[in-house]
């Protein structure tokens, strides 16, 4: 957890303000003396706000040992062990509970006493279960700021229960002589010679009552109403204490009065609020007889308050803290300053205590460090010479380059200015100091010195880049420390170290000196020396490794420091050597066998063979999403075909053309189209390098990505935004480090009946859309399906239905939240030109957003293929990539369908864990939905399935209690191999039609079975009912054998000897239950998983897997991809292209809090896939140096791919997706014969490179539904 930026406390000066906050009397300014930051101190003569009333209670708290629970002596806290202390005030009779909780045993505070800082409060009242009876309630909550430490104290202030009118009810000697005289009429025989009472046995009486009823209930009995103790102290039969007895619990029946009724069995720390309600009454009672004067007092027990504040101090660890051995000289004029109480600390604390009290201070709250040194230095004063350490300590803090708040003016006056005239610029302090310099040059670092702190407190870089001119180059830090450009690392230290000698108060600017020259000449031994102050070759540790890798937690999972790992390689090349020595060392110090096994990988990957393994992409910031989008598209060869021979497809821009352009239903204007053919063309060249390159990996041009990340109309968005600040957007960071991951999306919004498919990806709609955008701009996006859907109507026996080509994918049935968004990464330099601003706000773009704007823009770029009857262009994206579904509505009046296009199946993992093809029914399945007031039927087909089929996981899901978004990470059980038969339309197939009718009653009965199943298992009242009846069985025998017992035979219960018998019964029937329901879930699971086993004509097979590794708030992404013809995976991690030796990494679900999950799929027809992907494709060209002849020397072409790019032009090879055979017409032969048919075709020209494949798909070797391609 995050320690809030704020000042905390010293734990002796926390509880030292507990005893001086007073909720029912709060100072005029309305300060909170715990919650709240006290005001800067700058003249002690000055008014300030009241910080405590004057009318506060100066608390005396003793403890409520009923509800206290403490750790033994000499103990620390066990973890997750809540220890608690509750106590009353002596004087106002306010409660106190003070927790304490250690989240983690083995975090131990590496100091003597704990910091304390305020993280929340409650609202008033909240969680009061005491309110009815009119007591207030507040709880502020503190937690440890050492980062060790997870130990965190709450704090609850509670009224008294008692009001001041009861309080005189019971205590007014007038109103007690009035009850007891009334008595003495009423009941004069029977009180005769009784004595009259004080009020204190009116307070010991009525608190004997209440003890009784907490812990002694055979003594607890009914009171009758001519009880002589009870009439002369509570009245004739109690009425006129009528209100306050019924208050406490008192019932009247009849001529008795029954005593509260309290859990008498519950061991103390009381949890139930009956008992801890009646404690604090009888907490208050005694309080008020210890309130008593002394002539009511003699004769009565006195026992001593038991005090709570020492055990306060043992709770929170400060009863033996180290105190001051004197007190030393304070100053009488300073003594009002709250230099101490700001500090956190107490004058009686050691100096070291306050010097570490300081440094806490200044790391929780460091806006006002200057005045916290302010305080350091003046309580040093106070102390006097007796005790150096807190000046040798502010020396210290000067010589780093702090200040005091109290320096400033100084400064300002150094330079003739007047630190509160608010007039004053940056140039006139910057004029004013270079003429001093030129008249006093000798003065210059003084006067540096003196500028630094100007332009530090008015956080004014200007001002301080003029302040560390002197080392503001290499050049200048050479001269600073008297050295050259050849002087060795050992002499730069040697001269650094005589430097500060000379004038300590230059350290700042001398460290400024080596880190210039460190970095200048990547110097790993002075690199070291400033992180360590050692210089040497030392072996690096742990904790340098994690601290290289930027990792500020040191427990984090192996997925997690790869992930660091691959950032730092991407984003440092330069040291990818020290990343890799780091990485060893971690995996040495955790035992890691899988960062092992990636240290083994990157070394087999430096001695690969290039021509036969992928190239990596380098990532240019915030991009390692994007990279993966193109590792894949590059490995689709109709796709990468089409971007390489750019030149073949290109749109011609004429305006007979340009007018008849038409995607998503809607037209294209001409400018998109110039955009997207300035896309692919940027695409072209990567996909070019990426085959001739002769280095393991290749880096995008930025302009590529954002063309790929952002479309036209976020584009214009994006840049009247960056016009608003100078400020990149960016995610921020967290525990130091920055954010790598997704934002929280808002929830989704139910899909109608009349678009049960859903929406498209429109940016209005998107999961995490950074910038706004108007409702008409969606020229880059395909229209709404709402704008162009036909009605619905009969289906006819021909079965026409219309169609509407305008919609990107397919949304489920029931509708989910979308992915998790792009992934950022950590934020370059401030002076990043607007092209890198927009890329890495546009890698903050909802992943669907970027497929679809891919696709979009491909399609824009090329000229179609052909037309389909609306004038909608087809081409080989809608012939790879986008397939189609029919919905159908059954209701009195018959089945409705439509039709609707889509490039992928969004799928959820939302309730839990669940195979691929559970996931994929759930945008199938009959589903109940609401058409016209009524309730009705719906259901979805597959008429036209894609040879690339993509499917999203959609894991950002929103939790509609909490109203927070999080990520679901419930294993999705993939298979290498699906067969799509069950989901196709087959018009005229009732057998299909009655599996899937089957297939839903079989669903509905094991939804049924669920939901009495969690009446029995794990419900909100038990985890598992048949150990209820077994417990309540244990606890009947248990109060039968009273009657075994002499001393508690009266206090036994008759029992019929048969409950017993019943009770076994009933445990054993619930169990059964639960038994019969088990075997019926296995037995319906297994009909389900069976139901379509035999439909295997359909055969797609795993290819792709996107990853994410991270949670809503941030993450990473990579992907793997699979080679058919070497039978291996691989990992794409930006520029790291490793194979996969462990399957299960892919395919298993890890052991870890929080795995790395799939969401994003991509399946491919298996007869086709030869023709369909191509993950190696490298004909890598190397060029002789220039010394060499004239002549460049080419490699030999060992082309693996597809082209060769620069020497030829490449034969086009098509995917004729025109024509498939009818589904029930397909002809089935064996795979490898297949395979073999395919290879055949591939390899016609001899060449090792793909034939062209210009006509109609043979029948043989295709397996695809009965529609047009």
């Amino acid at each position: 957890m995050d320690i809030p930026r704020r000042p905390g406390k010293t734990t002796p000066r926390f509880i030292e303000d507990l005893l001086y906050y007073d909720p029912a009397n709060p100072p005029s300014s309305g300060f909170n003396l715990l919650t709240q930051i006290s005001p800067v101190i700058y003249d002690a003569n000055s008014h300030y706000p009241e910080i405590v009333s004057g009318r506060a209670c100066p608390h005396r708290y003793v403890t409520k040992r009923n509800q206290t629970k403490l750790p033994p002596e000499g103990f620390q806290p066990a973890a997750k062990t809540v220890y608690r202390i509750s106590a009353v005030c002596l004087l106002c009779r306010y409660h106190l509970q003070l927790k304490l909780t250690q989240e983690n045993e083995s975090s131990q505070c590496p100091s003597q006493l704990h910091h304390l800082v305020y993280t929340h409060s409650n609202t008033p009242n909240t969680s009061n279960p005491f309110s009815v009876k009119g007591q207030r309630q507040e709880s502020h909550f503190f937690r440890c700021s050492y980062p060790q430490c997870s130990v965190s104290v709450s704090v609850q202030l509670l009224s008294p229960a008692l009001s001041p009118e009861w309080v005189n009810i019971l205590t007014s000697a007038e109103l007690l002589k009035q009850r007891t005289d009334d008595a003495l009429a009423a009941l004069p025989e029977r009180l005769e010679g009784l004595s009259r009472p004080f009020p204190i046995s009116v307070l010991t009486n009525l608190r004997i009552y209440i003890e009784h009823a907490l812990h002694e209930s055979q003594r607890s009995k009914s009171i009758s109403i001519s009880n002589k103790r009870f009439v002369v102290c509570f009245g004739v039969a109690g009425e006129p204490c009528k209100d306050i007895l019924e208050f406490i619990g008192f019932t009247r029946k009849g001529d008795f009065w029954d005593p509260p009724r309290a859990n008498t069995g519950a061991p103390p720390p009381y949890e139930d609020d009956q008992n801890t309600f009646l404690d604090n009454v009888s907490s208050e009672l005694l309080v008020l007889i210890h309130q008593r004067p002394e002539h009511e007092l003699e004769g009565q027990p006195r026992g001593a308050p038991d005090n709570a504040i020492r055990k306060i101090h043992r709770l929170l660890g400060s009863l033996d803290y180290d105190t001051a051995r004197f007190r030393g000289t304070e100053n009488p004029n300073m003594e009002r300053a709250p230099y101490y109480e700001d500090l956190g600390a107490k004058s009686d604390m050691s100096s070291a205590l306050i010097i570490e009290a300081y440094r806490r201070q200044v790391t929780t709250d460091p806006i006002r460090a200057p005045y916290y040194l302010r305080c350091l230095r003046s309580i040093g004063r106070w102390r006097g010479d007796m005790d150096s350490l807190i000046q040798d300590a502010v020396d210290t803090e000067y010589q780093s380059g702090r200040y005091a708040d109290d320096d400033i003016p100084n400064a300002y006056a150094y330079f003739g200015f007047d630190s509160r005239d608010s007039s004053t610029k940056d140039d006139d302090i910057l004029e004013a100091f270079f003429y001093l310099l030129s008249n006093s040059p000798n003065k210059d670092m003084e006067m540096r010195r003196h500028l630094w702190r100007i332009g530090d407190s008015r956080k004014s870089e200007k001002i301080k880049s003029a302040a560390e001119e002197r080392v503001s180059t290499v050049q200048q830090a050479l001269l600073f420390l008297g050295a050259e450009s050849n002087t060795s690392d050992d002499f730069i230290v040697s001269m650094y170290t005589a430097k500060l000698s000379d004038n300590p108060a230059c350290k700042h600017i001398a460290r400024k000196a080596i880190e210039l020259i460190a970095e200048a000449r990547k110097s790993e031994p002075l690199r070291y020396f400033l992180s360590t102050g050692e210089l040497g070759a030392t072996e690096m540790d742990a904790a340098e490794a994690f601290r290289l890798l930027q990792i500020p937690d040191r427990t984090v999972d192996d997925a997690a420091i790869l992930a660091a790992f691959s950032v730092c390689c991407s984003e440092a090349p330069g040291q990818i050597e020290s990343y890799r020595k780091a990485l060893s060392i971690i995996a040495k110090e955790k035992q890691s066998a899988l960062l092992s096994n990636s240290l083994a990988d990157e070394t087999t990957q430096t001695n690969r063979v290039l021509m036969e393994w992928p190239v990596g992409l380098q990532n240019i910031g915030n991009t390692c999403y994007l990279n993966s989008l193109l590792q894949f598209y590059f490995t689709i060869i109709p796709f990468c075909e089409m971007v390489v021979n750019f030149d073949d497809n290109i749109m011609p821009l004429d305006e007979e053309s340009v007018a008849k352009k038409k995607i998503g239903s809607r037209h294209v204007s001409r400018s998109e189209i110039e955009r997207s053919q300035k896309f692919l063309r940027e695409l072209q060249g990567l996909f070019k390098n990426m085959i001739s390159s002769p280095t393991p990996s290749v880096t995008p041009e930025h302009e590529l990505a954002r063309l790929t990340l952002i479309s036209s109309s976020n584009e214009a968005a994006i840049r009247r935004r960056s016009l608003v600040s100078n400020a990149r957007p960016g995610l921020g960071e967290l525990h130091g480090m920055p954010i790598m991951g997704p934002l929280g999306p808002p929830s989704a919004p139910a899909n109608s009946a009349d678009n049960p498919m859903g929406e498209g990806a429109l940016d209005e709609d998107s999961e995490i859309t950074l910038v706004s955008l108007t409702a008409d701009d969606k020229e880059n996006l395909v229209p709404s399906v709402e704008d162009n859907l036909v009605e619905m109507t009969d289906v006819a026996p021909a079965q026409e239905v219309q169609t509407a080509h305008d919609k990107p994918s397919l949304e489920p049935i029931s509708p989910p939240n979308r992915p998790p968004p792009v992934p950022p990464r950590p934020t370059a330099q401030a002076d990043q030109k607007r092209l890198k601003e927009e890329v890495e706000l546009g890698a903050q773009q909802d992943v669907t957003e970027v497929i679809n704007n891919v696709l979009f823009q491909a399609q824009c770029a090329v000229r179609p293929l052909k037309l389909d009857q609306d004038g909608e262009q087809l081409d080989r994206i809608t012939d790879v990539f986008y397939g189609r579904t029919k919905s159908h509505i059954t209701d009195k009046s018959g089945i409705r369908s439509k039709e609707e296009i889509w490039s992928d199946i969004k799928v959820d993992v939302a309730t839990g864990s669940k195979d691929i093809y559970a996931a994929i029914d759930g945008a199938f399945d009959v589903q109940k939905v609401e058409v016209d007031g009524s309730e009705v039927d719906q259901f979805g087909t597959i008429s036209k399935l894609p040879p690339v089929l993509q499917i999203q996981v959609q894991r950002v899901q929103f939790d509609q209690v909490k109203k927070t978004s999080f990520k679901s990470t419930h294993h999705l059980d993939l298979k290498e191999r699906i067969y799509m038969d069950r989901y196709m339309e087959s018009p005229g197939n009732t057998e299909i039609q009655a599996r899937r009718h089957e297939c839903w009653q079989w669903k509905e009965e094991l939804r049924k079975l669920a939901a009495r199943k969690a009446e029995l298992v794990n419900s909100e009242n038990w985890e598992y009912l048949p150990d209820v009846f077994r417990e309540a069985k244990a606890q009947v025998q248990y109060l039968m054998e009273f009657r075994e017992w002499d001393h508690l035979r009266n206090e036994a219960i008759e029992v019929d000897d048969g409950i017993l018998s019943r009770l076994t019964a009933v445990e054993d029937m619930v169990r059964d239950e639960i038994k019969n329901i088990e075997a019926q879930e296995k037995h319906l699971n297994s009909l389900i998983a069976s139901q379509f086993a035999d439909l295997r004509k359909l055969s797609y097979r795993l290819y792709a897997v996107f990853m994410h590794h991270g949670s809503v708030e941030f993450g990473h992404y990579y992907i793997y991809i699979y080679d058919i013809e070497q039978d291996i995976w691989r990992k794409y991690n930006d520029s790291e292209v490793t194979e996969v030796h462990n399957r299960a990494e892919i395919f298993d679900s890890p052991q870890m809090l929080n795995p790395p999950t799939p969401y994003f799929l991509v399946y491919i027809n298996e007869s086709l896939q030869h023709r369909l992907v191509k993950p190696v494709n490298r004909n890598i060209q190397v060029v002789v140096p220039p010394e060499t002849p004239a002549e460049m020397v080419m490699a030999t072409p060992q082309s693996n791919g597809l082209v060769d790019p620069e020497t030829e032009d490449p034969p086009v090879v098509e995917v004729n997706m025109e024509d498939p055979p009818a589904y029930n017409d397909i002809v089935s032969i064996p795979m490898d014969a297949q395979d073999h048919k395919v290879m055949e075709r591939e390899t016609i020209d001899g060449k090792n490179t793909p034939a062209s494949t210009n006509k109609a798909w043979d029948n043989k070797i295709t397996n695809l539904p009965s529609v047009s391609w």
